[in-house]
């Protein structure tokens, strides 16, 4: 008798691209997932366009994506460039979203500066946050670091120098130093043989000056009032919150097994306390600005980003000398190179600003930032 071979029941195969099956609308998951994306990282980037208007002391939230401007704009271009090869229905929103940015571009990175033809008098301004010469290269103690920064700064020959942090044992060093520039003004806090402030250097004669002091915080904002021949601009030299964060020691403790969550929290915390202080800060030095009966310049470390409260508070009715003279990255602050820009000088108006530049030199976590103005 014949054998009857039955047929075996095939199992149903897996789907492995479950990500091309569609929905009830006919879009697939990936496409879904896509546009979900694209509308996220779309509106992030208006936010942090929003961001440079929204006082953080009021509402600091905005302010994050503000920070993380860069990362954002590089992920928006990503899906531009995903929307030109594949997904063109969903390019008009990225595109939409990254037009503000021509608008900003040039605060972040500047290339093939133009010839200028300028008249008037030049003055040379720097401003350098010596980070209290304690981010010297290994083997160099403070003192050493600040004979560095004094012989860099003699090579660089500015008319009139802003430093911030600087740190000292014997405030009557001020006198000692950098002897070429004759006129000076400073304000330190401290006690015994610990000080740290700013100092303000000048070749032409300062005649007047004073300090806006802050709350609950060693930052500080120093006004000098400078004779450059016939005009007198009130200078501002300023150290404003830091976030207090050392990106190393961060990294090192998100590393650490069951604190990730933890350590974002808590540096999200931080962030926003110290920009609630910063605005409160930039508040003051707005008022003690809009009081001045004569041209203003403000310099320093602001320790915010061009997508800030803080920088476009403090750039209204100035020029941003890196925006109108400079060339490159714009970036000030060694960590995370070139990101991160955080130090700034800003002039009047009507000055004309030429050869800003940033110099690479180890002597601090901050560059130095130069600039020629004409007046």
């Amino acid at each position: 008798m014949a054998k009857i071979h039955y047929p075996k029941e095939s199992k149903p195969k897996r789907n492995k691209t479950w990500y091309k099956k569609k929905t009830e609308r006919g879009l697939t998951i990936w496409q879904i997932l896509f546009r979900a994306l694209v509308i996220v990282s779309a509106l992030a980037l208006c936010i942090s366009y929003l961001s440079i208007f929204i006082d953080p002391s009021f509402l600091s939230l905005p302010y994050f994506f503000g920070l993380y401007y860069i990362p954002i704009f590089v992920l928006n271009v990503i899906l531009l460039i995903i929307g030109l090869v594949r997904m063109k229905r969903y390019l008009i929103i990225s595109l939409v979203a990254l037009l503000p940015t021509l608008f900003f571009a040039d605060l972040f990175v500047k290339f093939g500066g133009e010839e200028k033809s300028v008249s008037g008098d030049e003055v040379k301004i720097m401003t350098y946050n010596v980070g209290r010469m304690a981010a010297s290269p290994k083997g160099m103690n403070s003192s050493q670091t600040l004979s560095k920064i004094c012989e860099f700064a003699a090579r660089e020959a500015p008319d009139v120098l802003c430093l911030q942090e600087f740190y000292t044992s014997d405030t009557s060093a001020v006198s000692r130093i950098l002897k070429y520039l004759p006129y000076r003004c400073h304000y330190f806090y401290g006690a015994g043989k610990n000080f740290s402030g700013n100092i303000t250097f000048s070749r032409y004669p300062i005649v007047d000056k004073g300090v806006i002091t802050f709350k609950d915080t060693h930052n500080l904002c120093l006004w000098s009032d400078v004779r450059i021949n016939d005009v007198t601009v009130r200078l501002y030299n300023c150290h404003l919150q830091s976030n207090r964060l050392s990106f190393t020691n961060t990294i090192r403790r998100m590393a650490k097994k069951g604190q990730f969550t933890d350590e974002v929290k808590n540096v999200h915390e931080r962030l926003a306390h110290s920009n609630i202080q910063r605005g409160e800060q930039v508040g003051a030095i707005r008022d003690h600005i809009k009081s001045s009966t004569i041209p203003t310049m403000v310099c320093g470390d602001f320790n915010d980003t061009p997508m800030s409260y803080t920088y476009h508070t403090l750039a209204s009715d100035h020029k941003d000398s890196f925006a109108d003279g400079g060339n490159g990255f714009g970036s000030t602050y060694s960590v995370l190179w070139p990101l991160l820009r955080i130090d700034y000088i800003l002039v009047p108006e009507d000055v004309s600003c030429d050869r800003t530049h940033i110099t690479r030199v180890p002597y601090s976590d901050h560059y130095p930032v130069s600039t020629l103005i004409y007046f």
